[in-house]
């Protein structure tokens, strides 16, 4: 069933209910298969493939022209809409597949190494299956059928990766097993998507539904093109200039930091994309929205990567192994870097949901110029110079995306900063902790794996007493309606029930220590 404007605030709280779960479980099943892959593969094969996804990622921007991101933008969609975007993904895709296979000996001179090509025209297979499910995982998004779509990524992920690649991995087909694990959960994901949707598959030629579609999503291309450009000149210049085996630790690195963060944070981006496009012309509406979604992903992320930071030597021994240590000076730099990245995506979602795409163009090239100019000067410091280029980058691009977010919404800059204000608070409480029992059980020379169960229950401890003793504003309503809901259990012992009591009583009288810059659950209610 469509989602209308009116009923968006529900559909997204439960969207963000079940990606969350779904993300929590990937990003779980990623750490446990990076862990076994990183001991059944060397560090090449990861380079390789890493060299290979780079080079297919200029392809996938133009193998779909954003046509899937113009259905779920769209106000309405008829069914010509529909098959426009089924018949245009599918021929996009397969040429893009024909250039891949044809060109990819030229991969050869921008990265040095003959063993990508052959990698490189299997992988170019995934075009396919990804254009062939492209507009049914679009029509998901855009009806914000987030159950379906979350149940669709846990099982592709599980038998793609958890079933075909480790189990070749295991059968010693090397890098093979990694691009079998992709294109396995590209093909799950695409059957299953289209099983829930049926839409029409009957090919259509007239131009009108083309004209409207593209006209979006050819912009969005361009733009997300030159974002991949730019989020992968580090993955260019190390596979080019130091080789893969550097690439392949410092691709350890960013990815064991990089996307247990985006599973977080991509588990409220799948939902605001359509909200806020549902919500586009209500400006009131969308400023609170951005708000408030910013606000608890600062508070979530800054803490996590806090205690990365600290954790890093006995996380990187016991998730990738002995062999992987040299990644913990670069996964400690990336720590800084990664949080501004996740922060920014809800501006751009927002420019994206209001076809605010000149600004978004202007910001992308600018941030090209700046991150390929920071690059060049600190290209003599190898890897940690690289991690450096990336964070000072981040930082001039959040500034770049307070600038559109200020001009388009009107959100003051004052307001705009304060967002991160209770994630640092977090994140200062969670990194004191972590180092004060690092300190201690690494003096005694405890074991890698105690020190990391220890780590992981004191920043949670952290963690937990913070949010709980001083909330912020957009967490204060939750934490009201969680302990509302568990003094309504049936059975509870009369002293739990007491002390749900009080603090029911102190958080009523509670000033949240950052005051909220708007009324936003008003603002959300339709």
């Amino acid at each position: 069933m469509a989602v209308t404007s009116s009923n968006v605030a529900s559909a997204a709280v439960k969207g963000v209910q079940w990606t969350t779960a779904a993300t929590v479980a990937n990003a779980l099943m990623q750490i446990g298969y990076t862990a076994v892959m990183a001991r059944l593969l060397d560090p090449a094969a990861f380079g390789l493939v890493a060299m290979s996804g780079v080079v297919l990622r200029f392809g996938s921007y133009f193998a779909e022209m954003g046509l899937g991101h113009a259905l779920v933008q769209r106000p309405e969609i008829s069914k010509m809409d529909i098959r426009a975007a089924f018949t245009a993904s599918i021929g996009l895709s397969i040429g893009v597949a024909a250039l891949a296979w044809l060109l990819a000996p030229l991969s050869v001179f921008f990265l040095k190494n003959e063993a990508v090509v052959p990698i490189v025209r299997m992988q170019a297979l995934g075009f396919v299956l990804v254009g062939i499910g492209t507009t049914a995982a679009s029509l998901l998004r855009r009806e914000m059928r987030f159950d379906s779509i979350a149940k669709v990524d846990v099982i592709a992920y599980i038998l793609g990766y958890g079933g075909v690649g480790i189990t070749m991995a295991w059968a010693g087909m090397g890098v093979w097993s990694l691009i079998a694990a992709s294109l396995a959960q590209q093909l799950f994901a695409t059957l299953m998507s289209y099983a829930l949707v049926r839409h029409s598959i009957q090919l259509i030629f007239s131009r009108e539904p083309y004209a409207k579609l593209l006209g979006y999503g050819s912009k969005v291309s361009v733009i997300s093109f030159l974002e991949f450009v730019n989020g992968n000149l580090d993955t260019l210049l190390i596979g080019r200039l130091l080789g893969s085996t550097l690439l392949g630790i410092y691709n350890r690195a960013y990815m064991l930091l990089y996307l247990p963060m985006y599973f977080l944070t991509n588990s409220l981006a799948r939902v605001a994309f359509p909200a806020f496009s549902k919500i586009q012309e209500d400006v009131p509406r969308v400023r609170a929205l951005y708000l408030k979604s910013s606000t608890l992903v600062a508070t979530l992320i800054l803490p996590m990567c806090a205690g990365v930071a600290v954790a890093a030597p006995e996380m990187v021994r016991v998730l990738l192994g002995p062999k992987w240590m040299d990644s913990v000076p670069i996964l400690r730099m990336l720590c800084f870097a990664i949080p501004l990245s996740m922060t920014t995506m809800f501006a751009g979602i927002v420019a994206d949901a209001r076809a605010n795409l000149r600004q978004k163009v202007i910001l992308n090239l600018e941030f090209m110029v700046l991150l390929t100019s920071m690059f060049w000067l600190l290209r003599d410091y190898g890897l940690l110079g690289i991690a450096a280029a990336i964070g000072t980058g981040e930082i001039v691009r959040t500034f770049l995306y307070m600038r559109i977010t200020h001009n388009d919404i009107g959100i003051r800059y004052r307001q705009l900063l304060a967002m991160y204000l209770p994630g640092l608070l977090n994140a200062a409480a969670v990194g004191v902790g972590i180092l004060v029992v690092s300190l201690g059980l690494r003096a005694v020379g405890s074991p890698a794996l105690v020190t990391l169960i220890a780590q992981i229950a004191m920043g949670g401890l952290a963690l937990g007493i913070v949010v709980l003793r001083w909330p912020s504003s957009e967490l204060h309503p939750h934490l009201q309606q969680g302990l509302n809901r568990l003094r309504n259990v049936a059975g509870l012992p009369t002293p739990i029930h007491a002390s749900l009591a009080r603090y029911a009583t102190f958080l009523e009288r509670q000033q949240p220590l950052f005051p909220s810059f708007e009324p936003l659950t008003s603002s959300l209610t339709p």
